[in-house]
């Protein structure tokens, strides 16, 4: 069952998923996305949705495969024993069987630790893969971060998924629950400044409920 306002979102489209998260270094990307959720949405950076740690063997044509499986051994003494299995699972036509993801799924009281272990092991080694990344996954609602006071109407949940690796990016589906471009475009001025990424505004997209609300109709604002 859809939504019964309309709404606008924020989404990249399939043929670009990401986005480079600001900040330069993990540590003040870290601070960035921390200080967006405090200020903007009804959650903290430690109440993700979601956590996974995830270390890469050396693909077949990467030099010095020894320091791959350094990490991948030194992530082990720290968080203990991953699920391990073929990286052509998820990319089948990319790579060889031999070539292994090493995955850990934390408990939110692991995060810290394990953005700690990222911002410590910089600049990581270039690979093919990895050698490692963080992704953390976010559910919320946004609020006005003058008030601190969770907007109306909102039906939808937004998200982001954050990348923390050699190149750090994130992934966002943002519902913002305005129907009209004025008193959207003055709460985003006020959150602008907050985002963690640059907001492209070619990606907004008014979405009402069909007749029978089991689907959006999508129009450009």
């Amino acid at each position: 069952m859809k939504t019964e306002r309309p709404f606008i979102i924020y989404s990249l489209p399939k043929s670009r998923t990401t986005q480079r998260l600001i900040g330069g270094k993990i540590e003040k990307i870290w601070e960035g996305v921390s200080l967006f959720l405090r200020n903007c949405t009804t959650i903290s950076v430690d109440e993700p949705t979601s956590i996974c740690l995830t270390a890469f063997s050396a693909w077949e044509d990467d030099e010095h495969p020894e320091v791959a499986d350094k990490i991948i051994a030194d992530t082990k003494t720290i968080f203990g024993q991953p699920k391990t299995e073929p990286v052509s699972y998820n990319y089948p036509s990319a790579v060889p069987d031999t070539q292994t993801e090493n995955e850990w799924h934390l408990e939110k009281g692991d995060l810290q630790k394990a953005v700690d272990y990222l911002i410590k092991g910089q600049p990581w080694a270039k690979f093919t893969f990895g050698p490692i990344e963080l992704v953390v996954s976010y559910d919320f609602k946004l609020v006005d971060p003058e008030t601190k006071m969770e907007l109306p109407n909102q039906e939808e949940t937004s998200q982001i998924i954050i990348w923390l690796s050699r190149s750090c990016c994130c992934s966002s589906d943002f519902s913002f629950p305005f129907e009209t471009p004025t008193p959207f475009n003055n709460y985003l001025n006020k959150i602008e400044t907050h985002l963690p990424f640059k907001l492209e505004q070619k990606y907004l997209r008014l979405a009402r409920p069909n007749k029978n609300r089991t689907a959006y109709i999508y129009t450009k604002l």
